[in-house]
């Protein structure tokens, strides 16, 4: 959820992200797709422009940024970010390969993110599945 109780879901098998927004009424809420077309694939970029691989776990963090775990079912798995305003994706940590490795951006490889979490300073955390880890990724937004 974020400040305004909006709900972000990874709507897996879809391969989209989608925001429930806040009402107090249930016949008021809206459910959009934020990210993706749900083509299946990988593709940064803009609103239906980016593409997702089996998203599976979102988080949001205190300026409206959202976090995606990125199962990738044909690769490693990646950690990506949703910007709200222009529905920007970027990759902000994974190189794409199936693996354990720590490292800057495109060195970190991942096997199998099930999670993602964004603590009270807003670092992000993410749940490595089949390495059997919790990771920290040091990313600060631009």
């Amino acid at each position: 959820m974020d400040s305004s109780g909006n709900v972000y879901v990874a709507d897996v098998h879809n391969h989209r992200i989608r925001k429930i927004t806040s009402a107090d009424r249930i016949e008021d809420r809206v459910v959009n797709t934020i990210a993706s077309s749900g083509e299946r694939g990988f593709a940064d970029g803009s609103g239906a422009e980016a593409q997702f691989d089996h998203p599976f776990g979102v988080a949001v963090d205190s300026s409206g940024n959202v976090y995606v775990a990125e199962l990738a079912t044909t690769a490693s798995g990646r950690s990506r970010r949703q910007i709200i305003e222009n529905r920007t994706v970027s990759t902000i940590a994974s190189s794409g390969e199936r693996g354990f490795a720590d490292g800057s951006g495109t060195e970190a490889e991942f096997y199998g993110p099930h999670g993602v979490a964004v603590d009270s300073s807003d670092n992000v955390y993410v749940a490595d599945g089949n390495n059997h880890r919790i990771r920290k990724i040091e990313y600060k937004v631009p």
